[in-house]
Order: structure tokens, then C-alpha cells, then sequence
């Protein structure tokens, strides 16, 4: 059996997946369920890393719905389509661009037809801005983790662990938005690229001179 592991799978399903993992596994260790020990992550077998991965690439996939809606609740209406309308503002005294934010599944597929590498190339940013969010949402557990445990045990190093990590939830999803629009905007763009014509588009100022063999070999 052929096991591949993408870009994709791995950002955006494998390392939030690892993330939850340890929100899980700290949530269950702070109501005293399970004890968790540095020693036993030191001294797993292949077997059970491999089985770990497996588990997180599952989670990364079931908490990914429950991310999306996070990561709208940040996104504003209408992102997609701002993007757009600054790429046609943008280019609107060269080209008239009459696709809408609609299309953007057709056209990705588009570039897949063309060049595949280019196109992972660009499915990266989306990759990364799924990990970002998913990431965001583990954060924000972990952030809920330690309120339950400063109202359990009353150490106040809890509150400032779960207002570090609300800190950087919030972050992480700022940055999901901004690596969305970067696919986004890269799709337009490659998809611009296709249409131009560099032989009309890019012209020599003046024609080159065409030297005789005499002069190339006296240089």
C-alpha cells in the first residue's frame, strides 16, 4: 500500500489534530483521569507515533467543522469578494475581469489542469490558513483548560496560561484570514498571468543589432 502525506493533509489535518490531541489529553489530566508524564511521549514505539498520527489526522478532521464556524465569526461578510474587487481595481486600466468570487472553485481547477505543481503551490496558503484556524480553536481549548483549572485548584499561574493562550487564538486567526486571501489573490493572479501576451506586452525599445563575426571575435 502507496501512503502518500500531502501539504495538505499534513498542515491542515495532522498538526491541529496533534494540538487537540494535547487539549484533550491536559482537559483529562486536570479532572485526574490520566496522569500525563513526559516519559510516556519519550518512550513511544513506532507503532503507537504512528498510531498517534492517525488519531490526530482523525481529530484534525472532525474538529475542522467546528473550526470553520470559528473562523466565521472573525471573517467578515463578503471577504472573498473584497478580494476580488481589489484585484479588478487594481487591474482595471489594463483588463476587464468579469468572473465573480463564485468562480473560484472553477478557476483553481482551472490552474490544475494547466500545471499541477503551481497549483499545490497556491493550495499551500489555503493548507496553511486551515492549520491556522484549526490551531486557533486548539488554543482557544487549551485557554478554557486552564480556566477550569484555576477555578478547580486556584492557581492564579492558570489565569495567566489561559489569557496567553486566548492571546494567541485570537492571533492565529487573523493570521488564517490573511493566508486565505493570499489564495485568494493568488488564483486571480494566476489566472491573469494565463491571459497575457508577453509578446505584445513586453517590446524592445529599440531592435537589437545583429553583430558580424568579425567583431565577436576581436572582443
Amino acid at each position: 500500500m502507496n501512503l502518500r502525506l500531502g501539504i495538505y493533509e499534513v498542515f491542515s489535518r495532522i498538526v491541529p489534530g496533534g494540538l487537540y490531541i494535547v487539549a484533550v489529553a491536559h482537559f483529562l489530566s486536570i479532572l485526574g483521569i490520566v496522569d500525563l508524564d513526559p516519559e510516556i511521549v519519550n518512550n513511544l514505539s513506532l507503532a503507537a507515533s504512528i498510531g498517534l498520527v492517525v488519531v490526530a489526522y482523525i481529530l484534525g478532521g472532525a474538529f475542522d467543522v467546528f473550526s470553520l464556524a470559528f473562523f466565521r465569526l472573525f471573517k467578515k461578510p463578503g471577504f472573498s469578494n473584497r478580494i476580488l474587487a481589489e484585484f479588478k481595481t487594481d487591474h482595471a486600466h489594463r483588463w476587464r475581469i468579469d468572473f465573480n468570487d463564485g468562480d473560484l472553485p472553477i478557476l483553481f481547477a482551472y490552474i490544475r489542469t494547466k500545471n499541477l505543481e503551481l497549483a499545490g503551490e497556491l493550495d499551500r496558503h489555503n493548507a496553511v490558513s486551515i492549520m491556522l484556524r484549526n490551531v486557533s480553536l486548539g488554543l482557544l481549548l487549551m485557554a478554557v483548560n486552564g480556566l477550569i483549572q484555576f477555578l478547580i485548584y486556584r492557581n492564579p499561574i492558570s489565569v495567566f496560561i489561559s489569557s496567553s493562550m486566548l492571546a494567541l487564538s485570537l492571533l492565529m486567526i487573523r493570521e488564517s484570514i490573511k493566508f486565505r486571501g493570499f489564495f485568494y489573490k493568488g488564483v486571480y493572479e494566476t489566472i491573469l498571468a494565463y491571459r497575457v501576451d508577453l509578446e505584445t506586452a513586453i517590446k524592445p525599445v529599440r531592435p537589437a543589432v545583429r553583430r558580424s563575426k568579425t567583431e565577436k571575435i576581436n572582443e
